[in-house]
């Protein structure tokens, strides 16, 4: 998780998207977790992993169904998935798995690079891109936050809509002069990645709530 990643998670506080008690997955290696951020703002915090250790208070493969019901006496009010699901083979079947244990009117906050160098743990598998989340909302019945529906540290997702209505990834470079001289100097000397017009590192995040009991 990176520190943009964090910031983004912490934006969500305010406004309640993070409920207590919080499940953040793959929660098991060296880099930063949500914990303290959780902790500080007064939610409690679990953390779970294929094995545990390093935070990780639950061993469980979110593939695996029988392994949800170690966490249903939690009542839980959130997951988080930050740069997971791209470590996993179906990340669909994780998203549901992590649906069904999660208490009615809670959320699934999830993000994951959608343009991103690779980085085997235990390994790199896919890339998920916006209509991948507007799809899942879709066809699971779920509420996606307009608002926290961004590329993290660039800003809304369809702020980036284009006319025909596809999306696009942010520009480079927020300096319209910088970006207009790097093409012009791509084109001069034929250089390489003269064609891709966006960052290397884009992270898309997304909050998805679970319909409240009728």
């Amino acid at each position: 998780m990176t520190e943009n990643d964090l910031q983004w998670v912490q934006s969500l506080l305010p406004r309640g998207l993070v409920q207590s008690p919080v499940l953040e997955m793959g929660v098991n290696y060296e880099g930063q977790t949500c914990r303290q951020l959780c902790l500080g703002a007064g939610l409690q915090h679990y953390g779970t992993d294929l094995e545990k250790g390093r935070g990780a208070d639950f061993a469980a493969d979110f593939e695996k169904a029988p392994d949800m019901e170690q966490f249903r006496p939690l009542n839980l009010g959130s997951i988080l998935a930050l740069n997971v699901l791209e470590h996993t083979f179906d990340p669909v079947r994780i998203l549901d798995h992590a649906l069904s244990i999660l208490r009615p009117g809670g959320t699934l906050v999830v993000a994951t690079p959608a343009v991103w160098p690779l980085h085997d743990y235990p390994f790199d598998a896919c890339r998920l891109l916006p209509n991948f989340y507007e799809q899942y909302a879709r066809r699971r019945g779920l509420a996606l936050d307009p608002d926290s529906f961004a590329y993290v540290g660039y800003g809304r997702v369809d702020a980036l809509r284009q006319a025909d209505g596809t999306y696009a990834f942010p520009r480079p470079t927020s300096s319209r002069w910088h970006d207009w001289y790097s093409r012009a100097v791509h084109k001069l000397f034929n250089t390489t990645g003269r064609h891709m017009f966006f960052p290397s590192h884009v992270c898309i995040g997304c909050v998805l709530t679970k319909p409240a009991q009728s």
